[in-house]
């Protein structure tokens, strides 16, 4: 069985969704028997990222997270430098997709 990870932020950042909310979100679509519109998401789990930005900074992940993605065969994070002062903190321009490899 796949498992999917949602890693989300504990505290608000600009317009993301939070980590309490989203476990609340997902119990609520929930059925009786656990699925999400008919589909199992028995395999889906909410993680907290340990992030309070718009970003995610790997060096400051939560244990939860490190754990979570231990033994996954690809983790997979999307981000862009959206708002003028995230853009600014990271050293980019508005817009810049950010994308960063660090060969194992």
């Amino acid at each position: 069985m796949a498992v999917v990870i949602l890693a989300v932020n504990d505290m608000p950042s600009i317009n993301d969704v939070t980590y309490p909310e989203l476990v609340e979100i997902i119990n609520e679509l929930k059925d009786a028997d656990g699925k999400l519109s008919g589909v199992d998401a028995s395999g889906l789990l909410v993680a907290n990222s340990g992030n309070d930005l718009p970003v995610i900074d790997l060096s400051s992940v939560s244990p939860e997270l490190a754990f979570m993605a231990n033994d996954a065969d690809l983790v997979m994070l999307e981000g862009m430098v959206k708002h003028p002062e995230v853009a600014q903190f990271l050293g980019g321009r508005l817009y810049d997709c950010v994308f960063k490899f660090n060969e194992a």
